[in-house]
């Protein structure tokens, strides 16, 4: 792809050269998660705003967010930076995530309720591996089977709550485990895509949550993946 056709600006929150050690593998890689999404869907113009950060788990040394339309924010954590080509590879995996999410947020938008959360969550997660060939994340998979099986119900029961705790869900805070949000919403999209074998998390970007919704006595969290 010439560079005239890629839509992305990038802003580096580098003022004080905190971004230094990287900028590059940062450019490199935002152009060639750009080539590769140019194969599968057409241009989104987006900005891009990475910073540096402290104190993340090691698992997230590259994380990122989409709160609104447009705008991917990307965070490096250089206490847990090893190589170039980890960091690139980071990035990558990163940038297809939220790249679903920035897509989603032209149809539905990310959510308020618990069941889109995860629905949005877990579609993000498999179009990562739609575009690249990794290992699973560690949110992916954190929560043993029957674990997620005896929260499941409550989740199904708790779908259209706009009252939702997402730290709770997401990121284990009070009394549920860590990233159980994600390893769900991964189990109910990998559910559906089960059922109708011609669909993928790119086509289904602005499909409604309640799509991906079913009745607790059709559960079985280990058949869903």
């Amino acid at each position: 792809m010439s560079s005239s056709a890629r839509s992305w600006t990038l802003h580096l929150v580098n003022a004080r050269r905190q971004l230094a050690p990287c900028e590059s593998v940062i450019r490199v890689a935002c152009e060639e998660a750009q080539d590769r999404l140019a194969a599968v869907t057409p241009p989104l113009p987006l900005d891009i705003v990475v910073s540096a950060t402290r104190d993340m788990p090691e698992a997230l040394f590259v994380s990122g967010h989409c709160y609104e339309p447009g705008v991917i924010g990307l965070r490096i954590d250089f206490d847990h930076y090893r190589s170039e080509e980890e960091l690139r590879t980071g990035l990558l995996k990163t940038l297809f995530h939220e790249f679903h999410h920035a897509l989603r947020w032209e149809g539905p938008g990310y959510g308020d309720t618990l069941g889109e959360a995860l629905v949005s969550e877990g579609l993000a997660q498999r179009f990562l591996h739609e575009m690249m060939d990794c290992p699973p994340e560690p949110w992916e998979d954190a929560v043993p089977a029957d674990i997620c099986e005896a929260w499941l119900e409550r989740a199904l029961r708790e779908f259209n709550d706009v009252g939702y705790d997402h730290e709770a869900w997401f990121f284990g805070t009070g009394e549920m485990p860590e990233w159980l949000g994600y390893t769900l919403g991964l189990s109910m999209v990998d559910r559906y895509l089960a059922q109708h074998r011609q669909a993928t998390a790119l086509g289904l970007v602005h499909a409604e949550a309640g799509a991906f919704r079913f009745e607790p006595e059709e559960r079985g969290f280990e058949d869903a993946t």
